[in-house]
């Protein structure tokens, strides 16, 4: 059995905006780096995962698992306030035997996000990761976050898989 949409479909706004902005991302050239080297924006997710400073780690880890993704970015209802990782949960919560049915995101995330810009070379990114110790960073253009680079995408680079 088909199932017939009507020819004009309203959509919320959230997705007509995801939607638009996907499409204005994708017709454009990545940008190139004063010495033609690979960037940021060639590697990175263009999905932006997160979560609500307030749900709990069991949240977190349900949506680790439907994203296949290894970090999300805590949010506040306004801003991103943080980023919690799966190293996160395994360093905080389960070596301090916390509930993660109970313990809130915001007692296990770290504080601060890391950020790249997205026409900074790839190498920059590997830089960056080392010096502070991170394995995601959340990837901005003009200030606003528009994608995430983890150490798989790095893999894939060096690897020269795409």
């Amino acid at each position: 059995m088909a199932l017939i949409l009507p020819r004009f479909v309203v959509l919320p706004l959230a997705v007509r905006f995801a939607m638009l902005y996907k499409l204005k991302r994708e017709d454009r050239m990545p940008k190139a780096t004063k010495t033609g080297e690979t960037t940021v924006a060639e590697y990175m997710a263009p999905d932006v995962r997160s979560i609500h400073v307030d749900k709990s780690l069991k949240d977190a880890c349900r949506m680790f698992r439907k994203w296949n993704v290894g970090s999300l970015l805590v949010d506040d209802g306004r801003r991103y306030i943080g980023i919690i990782t799966e190293r996160d949960l395994c360093r905080k919560a389960v070596a301090q035997e916390m509930d993660p049915a109970v313990t809130p995101v915001k007692a296990c995330m770290t504080k601060s996000v890391i950020s790249i810009e997205d026409d900074e070379p790839i190498v920059e990114a590997v830089k960056l990761m080392r010096e502070k110790g991170v394995r995601h960073l959340a990837v901005t253009e003009d200030n606003t976050i528009i994608g995430m680079l983890s150490i798989s995408d790095l893999l894939r680079y060096y690897s020269g898989v795409r």
